[in-house]
This record gives structure tokens, sequence and C-alpha cells, in this order.
């Protein structure tokens, strides 16, 4: 149908809808903003840092809002709207902005209060109390798989108690999904006490709990929309103040060293439960041993051996298609090795028969999906990146290091880029890449489009293989202060590029 021939009612049609829309959503806007300010007037520390949070959050509501959009938002409606109320309750606003804000909210906050103290608006005495609660008492619930632990907190504001709850995925480095802050603890706590078939509760001291939750808390990522809950984005702000009112010093996990899952390697090879394995093809069932007890050296503190049926998958589908390359012997010896392998796991820590079971059920299932994680052309070009690097007893914290070193140098292709994927491990495709990107770039004052590209290539040889090391130092500390990647990659070529003419 033409544009011609299209009912015109259609089109007049969607402006009153897309007013109502408009409409519903600054009525919302305002509901919001009156409980707001009705819990900063009510002097209750806890309500008005829930009704705070939660105003912050409105932007994650949509999935869609960038880092950007977040702060424009917070600046415009929270911000710059408590500067104009010119009243003690706003001060009190920018107070608790102060605490839950980001960096950049901090600050804004910090300059919007100064400016109404310069005028001789204070905010009330009760809002210095706020972000201050009294630690109470800490819980730990786990999974004796090691997949999943929740760590809950109580505090107090005078007898007003209430609890900080996060459960962390500890399938790959330790990480809050799920965050809550509860008014009434009782029920909760209960909860948490009362050990199952799989998971066990324990009393845990509050540094304990503090250096449990304090990096899981970082890890926990609610700027994107993606996978975390609106609810964990409202009370992850106040989780992470609470935190802070932890003590420190809480007794260092134990250490364990390559050396140390060496030897756990070499337990399992001579052991009863390898046997059948290692008599078909000893060297691939030292692959998938090497790479399955390597695996926790990126956690500190974590045993070898420690996995769940969660982190097996997350081993097998994600971290060797995207790190190893699996020769056709290994391919074939998967199934038998892994399998071994988790039996012995799942004896050397004791697991009773329904925890093995519980740890081995869903092998079946990863192995059937095997292939497909490793061919997926992300995994293939991710792996490229890792082609001269990563063996099977790769210290793996070691390997994160230098891939993202690399795929700062040469990024990886967009999501949803459809077009032609490139081998990282080949230089002339690097090369290509590179000169891709910069060909158009106007070369600074003073050099030849040639000599700039020769330093390009330089910087992102010297990116690439880490050496000198100084170059990606100097990478980092302009890539930090805001400069684009690109940018920077530009800048130091000119830089070197003009100091070499001298």
């Amino acid at each position: 149908m033409s544009k011609k021939t299209a009912p015109r009612r259609s089109v007049t049609a969607a402006k009153p809808a897309a007013k109502t829309v408009r409409d519903d959503a600054a009525a919302g806007l305002e509901r919001m903003l009156s409980r707001l300010l009705t819990a900063v007037a009510s002097g209750d520390p806890l309500q008005a840092e829930l009704e705070t949070a939660t105003f912050m959050a409105i932007p994650s509501a949509t999935g869609e809002a960038s880092p950007e959009q977040v702060e424009a938002f917070i600046a415009k409606f929270m911000v710059d709207g408590a500067v104009r109320m010119r009243t003690p309750d706003g001060a009190a606003l920018l107070r608790l902005l102060a605490l839950l804000g980001s960096p950049a909210t901090k600050r804004a906050a910090s300059q919007g209060l100064a400016q109404l103290t310069r005028a001789g608006i204070y905010p009330p005495d009760w809002v210095t109390e706020a972000g201050k609660p009294v630690p109470g008492r800490a819980f730990r619930r786990y999974d004796v798989l090691g997949d999943y632990e929740t760590i809950a907190v109580t505090f107090s504001y005078g007898e007003a108690e209430h609890v900080v709850v996060a459960q962390l995925d500890l399938t790959g480095l330790a990480t809050a999904d799920t965050v809550g802050v509860f008014p009434d603890p009782g029920e909760l706590i209960e909860a948490m006490n009362r050990d199952n078939e799989f998971q066990r509760a324990e009393p845990i001291a509050l540094a304990e709990a503090r250096r449990r939750l304090e990096e899981p808390l970082a890890r926990c990522d609610t700027d994107s929309g993606a996978d975390a809950s609106l609810d964990t984005a409202i009370f992850l702000p106040i989780a992470r103040s609470r935190v802070r009112r932890l003590p420190a010093g809480a007794q260092p996990p134990q250490l364990f060293t390559a050396a140390d899952r060496a030897a756990a390697v070499d337990e399992f090879l001579h052991s009863p439960l390898a046997a059948e394995a290692v008599a078909a093809d000893r060297e691939s069932t030292r692959f998938w041993a090497e790479v399955l007890t390597g695996y926790g050296g990126r956690t500190v503190g974590e045993p070898p051996g420690q996995v769940g049926p969660h982190k097996l998958a997350h081993i097998l589908l994600g971290h060797v298609p995207q790190i190893f390359a699996v020769t056709p012997a290994r391919r074939q010896h998967l199934e038998p090795a892994v399998t071994a392998w988790t039996r012995w796991s799942a004896a050397r820590r004791g697991l009773d028969d329904a925890a093995s079971q519980r740890l081995t059920e869903r092998l079946p299932d990863v192995f059937a999906r095997f292939d497909q994680a490793y061919d997926d052309p992300d995994a293939v070009q991710i792996r490229s990146y890792m082609a001269d690097l990563a063996v099977s007893d790769i210290d793996v914290s070691w390997l994160a290091d230098q891939v993202g070193r690399r795929m700062f140098a040469l990024p990886m292709p967009e999501p949803g880029d459809t077009g032609p994927r490139f081998d990282a491990g080949d230089p002339q495709a690097r090369r290509a890449r590179v000169e891709a990107e910069f060909a158009g770039c106007s070369p600074p004052d003073g050099l030849t489009r040639e000599q700039f590209m020769a330093a390009v290539h330089r910087v992102i040889c010297e990116l690439w293989d880490g050496d000198p090391p100084e170059t990606f130092g100097q990478a980092s500390v302009l890539y930090t202060g805001g400069i684009d990647r690109h940018d920077v990659i530009h800048a130091l070529a000119g830089s070197a590029a003009s100091s070499a003419l001298r």
C-alpha cells in the first residue's frame, strides 16, 4: 500500500496514543518522585535510601539505557531537581545521592549540596546517620557442589534491623547475580539457616562476609540491563555502601599454586577412576585433566577440582571453546576423560552418592552440545587471539590479562556483525585490519602517511606482544582518562613517530 492510499486515520490515531504513553510516563515519574520526597521528609534513613535507589534505577527498567543516559537522568531529575527545591529536604536528597551514586553522581551531588549550603540551606540532622547503620550478624548458605553461595548481613538503625542479601554465582569469577535489601530480616534469616540435601548454612564473621561480598558486588553490572533484575539494580548501591561498613582484615583464603594444580592432575592420572581413560589415551586424558583442574586458578582460594554441574557446563561450553585448540583425538576422548575426572573430583571432595550423581547427571547433555559451542563463529574468533598462548596447563588468570590486552590492540567484530571473520593469530590478517581502521586518518603535523602508518603498526605489535609493557601502560592511562581506544593508538603512534624524527 502506498503512502497516498494508506488510511490517514492510521497516522492521526498514533498521535493521541503516543501522547497517552508520554502522559502516563510523566504521571508515573511524578508518583515516584512524590514517594521519594515523602520518604526523605519522614526522616527514616533506610526508607529514604530505598526510595532514592529506586528512583535512580528508573532507566534500568527499560533495559536499554546506556551508563551515560542513566547519569543524565539522575543529573536532570534528581541532582538539579534537589538544587531547585532549595529546601533542607533537597539538601538531604543530595546527601543520599552522594552516598549511593556513581562517582559522577557523587561529584554532581556534592557540588549541588555545596551550592545550597553557601545559600544557608542545610540538610536535616537525621541524614548524617544515613549510610552508617551498625553491622550485626552474617550468614553464609552454600551449594556443596560449588556453583553458588548466598551471603546475608544484618544492619541496624537504632532498634530497626534490616538485612542485605546477595546470591553469588561462582561458575566464573564470583559475581553477585541477585541482590536484595529487606526491612524485616527474621523470616529470611530463618530460611537461610535451613540445610537441605545439597546446601549447607553457617554463621560467618563480619570481616569474612566483607571478603566474600566486596569483589562480587563490584563485578555486578546493571548498567547494560542484561541479566540483572530491576530489584538488583535498585538494591546494588545500598549493598555496596553497606559492605564498606563491615570490618576488613578477614583471614585470607588458602593460596593454591600451579604446583598444587599439577599435583592434583598427577593424583587423578594415577587414581583407579582414571585407569580406563588413561589406558585408552593418556595424552588426551592429561589434556582434559589439566584444563579442568587449571580452571580454578583464576580464583584465589579455589582448590583444584572444585566444580559443580553449572561450572562444568561453563568450562566445557564456554571456557574451552574460546581458548583451546582441541585436536580430533582430544575431541574423541572428551567424554571418557571428563567423566572420569568428574567422578574423581566427587570422590576427592567426599561427596555422597546423591551429590555425586547431581554432579555428573548433566554431562551427557554438555557432551552433546560441545561441537556446536566449539564451532560457534564467535568462539573461533576469540580462540584465534590465543593460538600461540593457550596450552592445557596455562595460568588462566595470566591468560585473561593477555587476551584483554590483545583485544584492546585489535578489537573483536561488533556483536551482530555478519562480515567476514579474521584469524587474529595471523600477522598479515592483523596488519590488514589495522590498515583498514587507520587508512582514513590524517597523520599528525610533520609526518607522512607512511611514517604514521609504520608507527601505528609498531604500537599495535607492542600492544599485541606486551613488549615493552610500558606501551600498554600508557594506553591504559589514556583510555581510563576517557579517550577512545582508536584515538589512544593514534596519539601513541603520533608521539612515537614524532620522537623518532627528532
